[in-house]
């Protein structure tokens, strides 16, 4: 058998063929990158909620000056209707007070609810 040479065009058609695929690969993986950041920019949201959240509880001044950034940037009232607390300073103390109380009830739940164990052997 002899060996066929592929002409000009076929190969173009095989390098075009060869593009077409690289091209797919690199928006999968442009679109995996991108999925990636958003995962990590709203990872890194939760850790810096959390923290001045956290704050806020203790430090008075930053709650004042969080509370200002806040009623600046955030307008849309669907969005300011989720952070009422963080929003408002007498809506803030009456959340604190709220958390307090439930957290001072849960373990006195915790310890008249039986578990469901105990309650077959108490019954034997």
């Amino acid at each position: 058998m002899p060996n066929a040479r592929k002409t000009t065009e076929e190969l173009i058609a095989e390098e075009e063929k060869n593009l077409e695929q690289v091209k797919a690969r690199m928006g999968e993986l442009k679109a995996r990158q991108k999925t990636d950041e958003r995962k990590r920019d709203a990872h890194r949201k939760i850790i810096v909620g959390a923290a001045a959240m956290a704050h806020i509880r203790i430090d008075p001044q930053f709650r004042k000056e969080l509370r200002a950034a806040l009623n600046a940037a955030v307008t849309d009232p669907k969005q300011r209707g989720v952070i009422p607390d963080l929003l408002d300073e007498q809506a803030f103390s009456d959340a604190m007070k709220a958390a307090a109380k439930q957290a001072a009830t849960e373990p006195k739940k915790a310890a008249n609810e039986t578990q469901p164990g105990q309650e077959k052997r108490q019954a034997r």
